[in-house]
């Protein structure tokens, strides 16, 4: 497998393995937070049982991992998101949960994926994809729940609608199939939360920036992410300039 194509492995197996969990969990009846712990842990040990035997050179920083910094110094590393939207997963009737992958080269993303396992949806670099077409008479912006202060003031600045809901991935999904035209996310990310969707919007010709309006760099020091814009590209320099205000 190339690169690309062990993304989307590791995104799907990953996907596939919480889709069980969640499954037989609701015969248990399970308490939700010992659910979504469990998650995190199944999910995680997966992916790096699978990087070490596929990729055993290289590293990894994992949200649900110890951060041995030797990765800053290191050639390629996956930075991964084993749940995201773990608040929501325990709940089989919330779909808004999903697993980012990334692989980074010098700090600069080589290849990636994002799994919504619950809506059947399946992001990956490599393949040519599209962005999904959407009509509408405005544009419509997708944020985060419980931050949506930057969202709700460039979305009256460029006369959008706004709406919300879980995990990174779905909201990036969300704009990948044309359901949405923007994704903004405040402040509090960190690098898995953003890599994984800015490769695969990227990829499909989505632009992706900082809320301050700059590029990324991933596998830094300390991992965080200074907000996160997915668009449509007909739509970014709007939303940089209303940003700048």
């Amino acid at each position: 497998m190339n690169d690309h194509e062990f993304a989307g492995y590791l995104a799907e197996c990953a996907g596939e393995e919480l889709l069980k969990l969640r499954a037989s969990a609701s015969t248990e009846r399970l308490n939700p937070w010992y659910l979504r712990d469990q998650g995190d842990i199944l999910s995680h040990k997966l992916l790096i049982e699978q990087i070490r035997e596929h990729r055993p050179e290289d590293h990894v920083l994992s949200e649900e991992g110890a951060d041995d910094k030797s990765r800053v110094d290191a050639d390629r590393v996956w930075i991964i998101d084993p749940l995201d939207g773990s608040q929501d997963y325990p709940y089989p009737e919330s779909a808004e949960w999903a697993v980012h992958i990334a692989l980074v080269e010098s700090g600069r993303i080589k290849a990636g994926a994002v799994a919504c396992p619950s809506l059947g949806r399946y992001h990956v670099t490599g393949l040519k994809g599209s962005i999904g077409s959407r009509k509408n008479e405005a544009p419509l912006i997708v944020s985060n729940r419980w931050n949506t202060y930057q969202a709700s003031s460039i979305a009256e600045t460029i006369g959008a609608e706004l709406t919300c809901c879980g995990s990174a991935g779905v909201k990036t999904s969300l704009v990948l199939s044309g359901d949405a035209d923007i994704y903004i996310h405040g402040s509090g990310l960190y690098e898995w939360d953003a890599c994984g969707p800015v490769a695969v919007s990227r990829d499909a010709g989505l632009v992706a920036f900082q809320l301050d309006g700059s590029e990324f760099e991933f596998n830094k020091q300390t991992p965080v992410v200074r907000g996160l814009v997915i668009s449509r590209p007909e739509y970014s320099d709007l939303v940089r300039k209303a940003l700048s205000y």
